[in-house]
C-alpha cells in the first residue's frame, strides 16, 4: 500500500501529480522528492515509478536484525513495527532487461540524525535481502536548473489546449532545421505568422518538441531563446 499526501504530516511541502508516464497521480511528500520524481520521469530508461512503498513482512524479509534497532520503530504499548516505507521503487529497462532500485530522498541535515541513518539501515538491508539496489539521493545529487527545464517543458505533455499540436510539432521541427542559423526567438516569431497561430504558440510547441525529445536541449543549463539555433539545438 502506498501512502497519499493525507496519510501524515510532512516537514516539506506536499504534492500531488500526475505522471504522464505511469498515467496515475502520485503523492509526493516534499520538494526533494518531487525533484527526484520529475528527474526519474524524465529518463527514458525508466518504466515506472511507486512512491512511499511499505516495507511489507520487514522482519521475515531482513535476513538479519540483531544489530538492528527496530525497538526504535516499534510501538511500545503493542510491541508492532511502525509501518515503515521507502520513497521511490523504480522499475528500469535497459537493453530488454528489468530490473529495480530503491531511492530513499534526504536532505544533508537529516543526515546528522542517528533515527535517520538507522532507518536508512533498515531499508538497505530490506531490499538486499529482495536484491533491489538501495540508493540515497540528498539535494546534493539534484541539479535544480535540469528540474526548472524539465518543468519548463512537461507541462506542454499534458496540456490539449491547442489542436492538432503533433502536425504543428512536425512543421516546426523542419522550419527551425530550415533557419538553424538564426536566432531562436526571432524564428518562433516568424513560424507564428506564417502559420497565422496566436503569439506564443510555436514557443508552447518547441517545448513540446523537447518534451517529447524530438529535439535535444542542454537541460543543465538555462535555455536561452536568444540563442543562434544551431548552437542550441541538436536535431
Amino acid at each position: 500500500m502506498s501512502l497519499k499526501v493525507t496519510t501524515f504530516s510532512s516537514k516539506g511541502r506536499v504534492t500531488r501529480i500526475y505522471g504522464y508516464k505511469t498515467k496515475r497521480i502520485h503523492h509526493i511528500q516534499s520538494d526533494n522528492q518531487l525533484r527526484v520524481f520529475l528527474i526519474l520521469e524524465w529518463n527514458e530508461s525508466v518504466k515506472d515509478i511507486e512512491e512511499n512503498v511499505e516495507l511489507k513482512d520487514l522482519e521475515i524479509i531482513i535476513n538479519d536484525v540483531e544489530n538492528l534497532r527496530l525497538d526504535k520503530f516499534t510501538d511500545k504499548e503493542t510491541g508492532k513495527l511502525y509501518q515503515l516505507h521507502t520513497n521511490f521503487l523504480v522499475t528500469i529497462k535497459r537493453s530488454n532487461i528489468e530490473e529495480q532500485v530503491a531511492i530513499s530522498v534526504k536532505g544533508l541535515s537529516e543526515l546528522k540524525r542517528k533515527t535517520v541513518i538507522e532507518k536508512m539501515e533498515i531499508e538497505r538491508r530490506y531490499w538486499n535481502s529482495k536484491g533491489i539496489l538501495f540508493y540515497v539521493v540528498t539535494e546534493k545529487q539534484i541539479d535544480k536548473q535540469f528540474v526548472d527545464n524539465i518543468k519548463w517543458v512537461r507541462e506542454t505533455l499534458m496540456d490539449r489546449g491547442i489542436k492538432d499540436k503533433r502536425e504543428l510539432a512536425e512543421s516546426l521541427c523542419y522550419f527551425l532545421q530550415e533557419n538553424r542559423e538564426r536566432k531562436l526567438n526571432e524564428v518562433l516569431e516568424k513560424f507564428d505568422t506564417n502559420v497565422g497561430a496566436n503569439e506564443g504558440t510555436a514557443l508552447f510547441i518547441f517545448r513540446y518538441l523537447i518534451g517529447i525529445k524530438e529535439i535535444a536541449v542542454d537541460m543543465e543549463k538555462s535555455i536561452n531563446l536568444d540563442e543562434i539555433i544551431s548552437i542550441l539545438i541538436k536535431f
